[in-house]
């Protein structure tokens, strides 16, 4: 509190005491008194003494000294977002600008909003290159951290073209049998008689040489996950038509697999019996040849020679004789003979 402040309760409080005393005479004196003293520290002016009556200062900042930042537009973020020496992968940005205060340099490229971003991977590195431009400054990446940019002139070019050095070694061939005398991979294909390739199952032989078991990434390809569905109730619907169209076209592949391997076993069963039928013919017929041919027949054929059958025809009858007519075969496996007319006698070779 100043002391401005203080002058009329000290006056009061003054007063107050020399009127309690009863002296009313030396009450006038001391108010007096006082009155002389609060004038000479020059109480109550625009010039008073600074150190008796105060100052006051400003508590809140006035407007205009800072301003809020608009919340409602986007930060743009730019600047260097890798540092030098900084390890980047292919893609990675670099440096975010509004015009070209860097410039691409090796393998980097700059994209059309001045982002400069590597094309490479390897280590940043901030430059300036004198032989291309004076004042331009440059971001390369470079493949080994102890490198310095820019490289020499007339010196060969480091590209890795994003690959990196492996020493390959040679596949080992499998051998088709085990030294345990089992094959080393089993192929199971699907069912039905056309089977689908994703339906063939390979099962190879473990390190142990005891069991089979199929390949892990096999496995996973064996789960048939449901496509998230997107969209909206149309589509879903349309989803769901499609998917039990190809159902019922599945369920009717098979039943039609079906009945052409029912068709298969019952053609099958007739060509047996139809062959079983014909031997027992063929059969019957030569045992009723052998019968009508006698005891000079040569063997089951009824007449057959060794040559197969292909014996010359008798000679023709001589002038007033009737020819005894051959009995024919009932059975159509024994060829007929040759008519009389179109004998002729056998040809000797001298």
């Amino acid at each position: 509190m100043r002391i401005a402040q203080l002058r009329r309760p000290l006056v009061a409080a003054a007063s107050t005491t020399t009127i309690s005393g009863g002296a009313t005479a030396c009450a006038g004196l001391a108010l007096r008194q006082l009155q002389d003293v609060f004038c000479q520290l020059r109480i109550g002016g625009t010039g008073g003494n600074v150190l008796v009556e105060g100052r006051r200062h400003a508590s809140v900042k006035s407007q205009g000294m800072y301003k809020l930042r608009d919340s409602s537009t986007i930060p743009k973020k730019l600047g260097a977002k890798k540092s030098g020496d900084s390890y980047v992968i292919t893609g990675n940005i670099i440096y975010k600008q509004r015009g070209t205060v860097w410039h691409a340099g090796e393998n980097c490229g700059i994209g059309r909003d001045h982002t400069i971003f590597a094309l490479a991977t390897g280590y940043v590195k901030y430059y300036r290159d004198p032989a291309k431009h004076p004042k331009r400054q440059y971001i390369g990446v470079v493949f080994n951290k102890e490198d310095k940019l820019p490289y020499k002139p007339h010196q060969m070019r480091k590209r890795k073209l994003n690959l990196v050095a492996v020493p390959m070694t040679a596949p080992t061939i499998e051998p088709e049998i085990s030294p345990s005398g089992i094959p080393t991979q089993v192929v199971r294909q699907g069912f039905g008689r056309k089977p689908h390739p994703r339906d063939e199952r390979i099962i190879k032989l473990q390190k142990d040489h005891y069991a089979y078991r199929e390949e892990n990434w096999r496995l996973g390809t064996l789960v048939r996950t449901e496509k998230r569905k997107m969209g909206s109730r149309r589509v879903a619907m349309r989803n769901r038509r499609l998917k039990a169209k190809a159902i019922a076209l599945e369920m009717r592949t098979e039943r039609e697999d079906k009945i052409a391997r029912r068709k298969e076993a019952l053609d099958a069963q007739r060509t047996a019996k139809m062959r079983k039928m014909a031997e027992y013919r063929k059969r019957m017929a030569a045992q009723k040849t052998a019968a009508a041919g006698g005891p000079g027949t040569d063997g089951a054929t009824g007449g057959s020679t060794a040559d197969g059958g292909n014996a010359p025809p008798p000679p023709a009858a001589a002038s007033g004789e009737t020819p005894t007519p051959t009995p024919t075969p009932t059975t159509t496996t024994m060829s007929a003979p040759t008519p009389a007319a179109k004998t002729e006698p056998p040809v000797t070779k001298e």
